[in-house]
Formats: structure tokens, C-alpha cells, sequence
């Protein structure tokens, strides 16, 4: 567990180290992105805070550039900064930032709520509900949920997508995309046929098969097809999944080089086994390659794995970087894996991948009537809408209720005529926070949101409205009836 503070001064390191006094996170303050990537490459650390105000830093391209890393992907970025620009903000939006916080005019975020934030960002699938202190006044009115994700592989009449919505057999939801807009394909609809039963290649909580359904369902299939036809040379499939999980700083950066040299497979790195089921539920890889000194250490972690190759379609591969480990050792108690005597490098990868490639079932092969987006299309991208129904408003959140699941940490966009009310933008930035079920089965799932990206003004326009709210109650706020009854005012 670790915390990295980038910037050239030692104003922010300062501010972080004072708020975290009282809790036993190891910090550690580097001066530069050149510094700051290399320490997030070797040590791995859960959370880098940057200064968005160095703009020699450039924090959007070096966070989307991590957060796109084999290994450093799971790393969470905190920015602080005093651009309060929307542009600036959807920018770091977009490349990934966990939440951004503003300082200036001799303001900056309480220490109080910052180490609520860190507290939080260690443990956003579990957080503690009373992490924050939240006091909400009712805020019921309609609303439009807007969240992202990215299409993995798309045919003429369905695509797999993958996201932080939790649809259900049946369930559809709305979304946009660049290509529908460009062939003019309206009304598009999404229908979950089925969820997780692949892999996910970003980093969403759910892959999700899904069924197209737009405005002509006669016309719009065809247009996909002769797009699909005329467009193979942008399809970037990768079909194979590996997983690595390497603790040693040296290796890894030889494993990026390798995963660089041959670009047929996706991979994934971790650290340690601490996770090993949950990674293998999620990843579902093909092929397994971990080093023997981690299984060493967790050899009841890596149990998991004679379960999972009996079921899925993998292969698992150990190795050691020394010869601490005997190979007939583990060729004795894991009979399900193989086992190298040296370390993998590039020939020996290469030949696994072609082995894997020969025995892949017809499913996970390349079809030609998909078109299968990577990471850089712009096609890739996707937005999802749904109506939904605020319940309430507190100083760092709001409730809300949807006809779906979302995923804690999900980020998205709340737009609401009742924001404009407040003199707050109409549309809203959020991460979920919390979920709970509702015992009113005509309801949606209630999602208690943190807001993201809220400045001083921001903050002080909610506050000024939740304490109008409990003066006069929501209706007459609502119509700006707020004024105090003059009768009742002392004259002097």
C-alpha cells in the first residue's frame, strides 16, 4: 500500500502528508513525470496525486498513458488543481482521473474529506458507508444517467460491450456511438443477452452481449454489414488473453517489452495472488503465466487454479527467475500446470501463443463478419443513457435510483433541470458510491453517488440550496418561493 505525490514543489506533498497524519500509508513525493513513471511502474503504488496546475506534467496524456499500462492499470489518480474549466475537467474525465479536487484563492479541500477520499480509493468495492458524512434533504425529481464504456466487437446485429451497468437478460438500455452517428443509424438500443462469459479487455465491471435494436430495423442491419464489409483492415482482433502476475520490477519491464514484440494477445499483469480467483473470474484467460516464488508464498491462493483450468479453456505456466524453486517439486503437487525451468522469454512465449492458437475452439476465433475495435478507435467508445429518478442531495453526493445495477466507482453524468434551479451546470459529474436494494419493488436500485470534480462555487451553491431546502421544503424551493415572510422580520 502506497501513495505517490507528483509535483515540482512542496506545497501539495505537504497538504497530503498533514491530512494522512494520522494514518499509516507510506508517501512518497517525486518530482517529475519521469521520476513519477518509473516509480509507478516499479512499486505499483494504489494512489498517485498530481498537481493539474504543471502543465509540464500534462495529467490527462500521462494518466490515460498508465492507466493503458499492463501493470499500472489498477493504479487511481487524484487530481488537484485550480482550473475550473469543464473542458480541463472532462479531459481527466476521459483519461481516467478517480476524482479531481480544486484549490485557490487560499482554499483547499479539508483534510478531513481528502482522507475520507484516500480511505475510500483503497476500498472502492467495499467502501464504509460512513466514510463520508452525508446528510442528505430530499431532492425528488427526474433525471438522465449518462455513463461510458467501449465495444469490443461489433456484427450487424449484435455487439459484445463491456461497462459498469449490470443489465439483466432481456434489459436494454440506449446508448451512442460515433459510428452509429456516422451511418446515420438512429434510436439505437442495446439488449443484454447474456453478461461474463468472456473476459474483459478494459477495465468496466461487466462484458455484456448484447443485441442491436434502432429506428429501421430493416435498413440499419444492412448499413452495419456493408460498413463491416468495406472497413476488415480496422479490425484489431486479439483473440488469446494472457495473465501474468510478477512481482519482481526488472521482470516486468522484460514482460512489457515481450507483450510489445508480439502484439497477437492481450495481456494483463498483477503483482501477487492476493486477488487469484476474483482476477481469474474476471480476466478469463487462456493462458496463466506466474512465477513460482509468488505461488511459493500463497500456495493456498493458487489452488484456485486446478478448478479453473477443469472448466475453461486455459493453460497455466510457472517459472522462476532462480533456482530457489525445484521445477519437480511443483510438477509433483501441481500435475495441472506446466512448469519451465527458466525464465519465459520471447521464443518460448511465442511458441505457447502459436500452440494455444492451434487449439482454440471456434468461438473465440476471428470472425469476419465482426469488426473487432482496440483500444485506440475512436469507434470503441460508447456513451449509455437511461431516466432515472433522484431521491436526494447532500454537500458531497446525491441519491439516485435507476432500472439498473451500477458497479461502485462507476463514473457518470447526472442531468437535472432541479441543478440548473440551484445555479449549478444542468448535468453533473459522479462516482457511485454505495448501493442498496429497495424494499419498494416498483422502484429502481438506489445508488448513493460522490460528486466529482465540484469546485468552491459548486459547493457553496449546494450548500446555499440544502439549507433552503430544509427551511422551506423542496416544492417551494423548487418554485423559487424561498423568500422569508416579511411580517416576521424585526424592523429596526
Amino acid at each position: 500500500m502506497g501513495i505517490t505525490v507528483i509535483d515540482q514543489g512542496p506545497e501539495l506533498y505537504w497538504f497530503v502528508s498533514n491530512a494522512l497524519l494520522l494514518d499509516e500509508i507510506p508517501l512518497k513525493h517525486l518530482q517529475s513525470i519521469q521520476t513519477g513513471e518509473r516509480n509507478i511502474l516499479q512499486e505499483l503504488p494504489e494512489i498517485v496525486i498530481l498537481n493539474g496546475d504543471d502543465k509540464s506534467l500534462l495529467p490527462e496524456q500521462f494518466i490515460s498513458k498508465m492507466r493503458n499500462h499492463v501493470f499500472a492499470r489498477n493504479t487511481l489518480f487524484i487530481v488537484m488543481t485550480s482550473d475550473t474549466s469543464i473542458e480541463f475537467k472532462k479531459a481527466l474525465l476521459i483519461a481516467g482521473a478517480g476524482q479531481i479536487l480544486y484549490r485557490g484563492r487560499g482554499y483547499s479541500p479539508s483534510p478531513k474529506f481528502f482522507a475520507s477520499l484516500v480511505k475510500w480509493f483503497l476500498n472502492n468495492k467495499n467502501p464504509d458507508a460512513q466514510i463520508f458524512d452525508y446528510k442528505p434533504v430530499p431532492f425528488p425529481t427526474e433525471a438522465e444517467f449518462t455513463t461510458y464504456g467501449r465495444i469490443g466487437w461489433i456484427s450487424s446485429t449484435h455487439c459484445m460491450i463491456e461497462a459498469n451497468v449490470d443489465l439483466n437478460p432481456g434489459q436494454s438500455i440506449e446508448i451512442s456511438n460515433s459510428l452509429f452517428d456516422e451511418l446515420d443509424i438512429k434510436n439505437v438500443k442495446l439488449e443484454c443477452v447474456e453478461k461474463n462469459k468472456v473476459g474483459r479487455y478494459y477495465q468496466y465491471a461487466n462484458s455484456i452481449l448484447c443485441k442491436i435494436s434502432s429506428k429501421d430495423q430493416f435498413k440499419d442491419p444492412k448499413k452495419l454489414d456493408a460498413w463491416i464489409q468495406n472497413n476488415h483492415e480496422a479490425s484489431k482482433h486479439k483473440p488469446i488473453k494472457v495473465v501474468y502476475f510478477e512481482n519482481d520490477p526488472e521482470y516486468r519491464d522484460e514482460i512489457k517489452l515481450m507483450i510489445k514484440a508480439d502484439k497477437r494477445y492481450c495481456a494483463r499483469g498483477y503483482t501477487d495472488l492476493k486477488e487469484f480467483q476474483e482476477i481469474l473470474d474476471y480476466q478469463l484467460p487462456h493462458l496463466v503465466l506466474i512465477d513460482r516464488s509468488l505461488i511459493q508464498k500463497d500456495k493456498a491462493k493458487f489452488e484456485a487454479m486446478r478448478t479453473f483450468v477443469k472448466s475453461h479453456f486455459c493453460y497455466c505456466v510457472t517459472y522462476a527467475n532462480s533456482e530457489l524453486f525445484s521445477v519437480e517439486e511443483f510438477k509433483k503437487n501441481y500435475e495441472f500446470a506446466m512448469h519451465s525451468p527458466t525464465p519465459i522469454d520471447l521464443p518460448l512465449l511465442e511458441s505457447m501463443i502459436q500452440k494455444l492458437e492451434e487449439k482454440l475452439p471456434d468461438n473465440l476465433k476471428t470472425d469476419d463478419k465482426k469488426i473487432y475495435f482496440n483500444k485506440h478507435s475512436g469507434y470503441s467508445r460508447l456513451s449509455l443513457h437511461a431516466s432515472c429518478k433522484l431521491t436526494e442531495i447532500a454537500i458531497n453526493g446525491a441519491g439516485v435510483e435507476l432500472p439498473f445495477s451500477i458497479s461502485n466507482f462507476c463514473a457518470c453524468e447526472i442531468s437535472s433541470n432541479a441543478f440548473s434551479v440551484a445555479n449549478l451546470g444542468r448535468a453533473q459529474f459522479f462516482r457511485s458510491f454505495i448501493s442498496k436494494a429497495n424494499n419498494d419493488s416498483t422502484k429502481g436500485k438506489y445508488h448513493r453517488l460522490v460528486f466529482m470534480g465540484q469546485n468552491v462555487k459548486d459547493n457553496d451553491l449546494v450548500k446555499e440550496a440544502i439549507e433552503l431546502i430544509t427551511e422551506f421544503g423542496y416544492e417551494r424551493w423548487l418554485k423559487g418561493e424561498t423568500q422569508a415572510d416579511e411580517s416576521k422580520i424585526k424592523k429596526p
